[in-house]
């Protein structure tokens, strides 16, 4: 129950930062949700969030 706990904080920390950056990096390209490297970050949130919903199954 700990590894789980332990798991699925360490995955919010890192969904939290990324939502964080992505935000960031929007902003810094002015709203252009289709720069290569915006795909990149928000595809990478997306893996991020599959995985926290892996680990709550």
């Amino acid at each position: 129950m700990e590894n789980y706990k332990g798991a699925l904080n360490a995955v919010l920390k890192e969904i939290e930062e990324a939502r964080f950056s992505l935000n960031e990096l929007i902003q810094e390209k002015k709203g252009d949700l289709l720069d290569p490297e915006v795909i990149q970050l928000s595809q990478f949130l997306d893996h991020l969030l599959s995985e926290y919903d892996r680990i709550k199954k």
